[in-house]
């Protein structure tokens, strides 16, 4: 069955709209498939990236595991159900808000209550407040987030979501040419993900130029990446890009 089109529409609100959540899901899963390494049961969202890649081998420490559960919780609330005002409301441990913009002012608040900035995962807790920002709209605070994270100490393993970040949020602030630096740095470090890194650095490239209105320069860019990479996993995504380009 051939990939499905994206509408013009869908191609002038790309993937700097996808939640942050959703963005780290799909990182850790290339991770998975990438290190073929048995990870804890049941991880799931940002809370498997920061204790599948980062203290796995912490996980019976009394304060890395309050704090990865702590991030867990988290993640539960920035990706609650929504219920509706008046409705009952569910009764599974966390709190449950109308709106996608509570639903996510709820996570940050939670986030904000167990980390001081300090102390275990406390630098994978910034990266989380970093990207509720940004699905907050606040592009410019979780830029700053993101930057000073970089300027830290930052584990390698976890850079590539702090530079995708903040070219997003460089993005959101119409600074193309400085969102295109900083996706051009996300193979950087990378270890054995580089390559995956650096189709994705490409597919960066390729959008932004769309965004700058080079439909020649982002087709050549996004057949590149599928020339030189047939298995990417962004053979779909980029598929769809071109045939839309194409009815331009």
């Amino acid at each position: 069955m051939p990939p499905k089109k994206i509408s013009r529409k869908e191609l002038k609100q790309p993937d700097q709209f996808v939640g942050f959540w959703t963005r780290v899901s799909e990182s850790f899963l290339t991770y998975v498939r990438a290190h073929e390494r048995a990870l804890v049961a049941g991880l799931a969202g940002l809370a498997t990236v920061i204790v599948g890649t980062i203290v796995l081998e912490n996980v019976h420490e009394g304060r890395a595991a309050r704090a990865g559960a702590a991030l867990e919780r988290v993640r539960r609330i920035g990706t609650g159900d929504l219920v509706p005002a008046g409705s009952p409301p569910k009764n599974d441990g966390i709190p449950h808000f109308a709106t996608e913009k509570e639903r996510l002012e709820g996570a940050l608040a939670a986030l904000d209550a167990s980390f001081s900035g300090k102390g275990a995962l406390a630098a994978e807790a910034g990266l989380v407040r970093a990207g509720l920002l940004l699905d907050l709209g606040r592009a410019e605070e979780a830029l700053t987030s993101y930057q000073k994270l970089l300027d830290g100490k930052l584990d390698d393993r976890l850079k590539f979501l702090a530079r995708e970040g903040l070219g997003y949020a460089y993005e959101r602030l119409g600074k193309l040419t400085e969102a295109q630096a900083a996706f051009s740095k996300l193979g950087d470090g990378a270890g054995g993900l580089g390559a995956f890194y650096k189709d994705r650095a490409l597919y960066h490239q390729a959008r932004l130029a769309e965004l700058g209105g080079n439909r020649a320069e982002a087709t050549r860019i996004y057949q590149e990446v599928l020339d030189k990479n047939p298995t990417t996993s962004l053979r779909d995504e980029i598929t769809n890009r071109l045939a839309v380009l194409e009815l331009k």
